[in-house]
C-alpha cells in the first residue's frame, strides 16, 4: 500500500507492505495527501528486524538521546537502539526502515518526512514557527507557547467558537511577506484528556523520547481549517499559577526575543539533525543562509503586526474567553 503528500511543492511517497502503517503516516498528514502524486522523496517502512548484520563497519558520526547515526558516502543509517533502523539513500531520495513495532516504524517515518520537510520549506524561505496560528476573519493569530504550554488545549477550546480556523496546532508557516501558511497536524493532548470528539478520529500512541499521546486527526477539523492569511497578531504566552488571565502591550524587543527562540532558533520545532547532517555536527556551519532568512521572515513579520503579553492563568476556559473577547473587541 501506498500514499503521497505534496508539502508546498515537495512530494513525498510512502509505501508499506502494511497498510496499518501507511494510513497512521496519512492520518498525520492527511491535510498534505494527494494520492495521485509522484514522489520526489520515498519511504519505505518494513515490518521487519533491522538487518545489522549486512551494514558495513563505520564509526557513529551523530548521537542523539534518540539514536546512533553513522555515515557511509551518501548513505545515512539512524540506529534506533537496535529496535530500529532508518536508511536513508540521500542520492536515490530514499528512506527505508526497518523495526518490528509499529508504533516505532511509524514515528521514525514520521520525524523523517518532518526534518525533510522542514528542510525543504527552509529553502523556500518558508520557515515554521513554534507556536498555535489560528484565523480569524482572514487574519492570522500567532500564539507562542512552549512544549507542553497548552496549544493543543486551546487550539481545541477556539474550534469551538465560531470564525476562527485552525492553521496549525505546533509548526505555522511563516515567509518574508508577514503571512501565515497552514501546517496543521493531529493534534496531540494527555490519554487522560476528555476530548469530547468521538473515538474513530482518536489515536494514543506510544514515543521514543516522552510519554504516551492521544492524537486528535485533522480531518476532524476539515471545516475549519484555513487558508492562509495575513498575519495581524502575536501573542507570546506567559503562564501564570493564579487566577489572572490577561493580554496587554508588548515591547517588539521582547516579542523579537521570544521569535528568536521559536523561529529563529526553532525551539520546540523538529528538525532531525540525524537526517539533516551529512558530515555531522560541522554541517551546522553550512546553516548560516538558512538563519539569516529566519531572522529577515521575524523582523518583517514584526513590523508588519502588533505584540502582547498573554498572561494565562491555571482556567483554561477564563484563558480562552478572554483571547476570544480580545480578538472580537479589536475587530469591532
Amino acid at each position: 500500500m501506498k500514499n503521497c503528500f505534496d508539502f508546498y511543492g515537495l512530494t513525498i511517497e510512502v509505501s508499506s507492505p502494511s497498510a496499518d502503517l501507511v494510513e497512521e503516516v496519512r492520518r498525520h498528514f492527511a491535510y498534505f495527501s494527494k494520492p495521485s502524486a509522484n514522489g520526489q522523496v520515498r519511504v519505505e517502512m518494513c515490518r521487519l528486524p533491522p538487518p545489522y548484520a549486512e551494514l558495513p563497519p563505520m564509526p557513529a558520526s551523530v548521537i542523539t538521546p534518540r539514536n546512533v547515526c553513522f555515515q557511509n558516502g551518501k548513505v545515512t543509517y539512524v540506529d534506533y537502539f537496535g529496535q530500529g533502523l532508518a536508511v536513508f539513500d540521500r542520492q536515490d531520495k530514499r528512506c527505508l526502515i526497518y523495526g518490528m513495532d509499529h508504533d516505532l516504524v511509524h514515528e521514525i517515518a514520521f520525524l523523517f518526512i518532518l526534518s525533510t520537510v522542514g528542510q525543504y520549506l527552509d529553502s523556500r524561505r518558508m520557515h515554521r514557527v513554534h507556536a498555535l496560528g489560528v484565523s480569524y476573519n482572514d487574519e492570522g493569530i500567532l500564539l507562542l507557547l512552549p512544549s507542553g504550554g497548552g496549544k493543543s488545549t486551546m487550539a481545541l477550546e477556539l474550534m469551538r467558537q465560531p470564525g476562527f480556523f485552525l492553521l496549525g496546532e505546533d509548526t505555522p508557516l511563516i515567509d518574508r511577506h508577514g503571512r501565515i501558511f497552514p501546517f496543521p497536524l493531529r493534534l496531540g493532548v494527555h490519554p487522560d484528556h476528555n476530548t469530547g470528539i468521538p473515538p474513530q478520529y482518536l489515536r494514543t500512541v506510544n514515543r521514543m523520547e516522552f510519554d504516551p499521546k492521544t492524537l486528535i486527526d485533522i480531518e476532524y477539523f476539515k471545516d475549519r481549517l484555513s487558508e492562509p492569511v495575513k498575519a495581524s497578531l502575536i501573542l507570546v504566552g506567559e503562564r501564570n499559577l493564579g487566577d489572572v488571565s490577561e493580554i496587554v502591550p508588548l515591547a517588539r524587543h521582547r516579542a523579537f526575543k521570544a521569535l528568536v527562540k521559536y523561529l529563529i532558533v526553532g525551539l520546540g520545532v523538529y528538525q532531525g539533525l540525524e537526517f539533516l547532517l551529512e558530515r555531522g555536527l560541522s554541517d551546522l556551519l553550512g546553516k548560516t543562509g538558512v538563519i539569516a532568512s529566519r531572522v529577515y521572515n521575524s523582523l518583517s513579520l514584526l513590523a508588519r503586526v502588533p505584540a502582547y503579553r498573554f498572561v494565562l492563568g491555571r482556567n483554561k476556559e477564563k484563558n480562552c474567553q478572554t483571547l476570544v473577547e480580545f480578538i472580537q473587541q479589536r475587530r469591532s
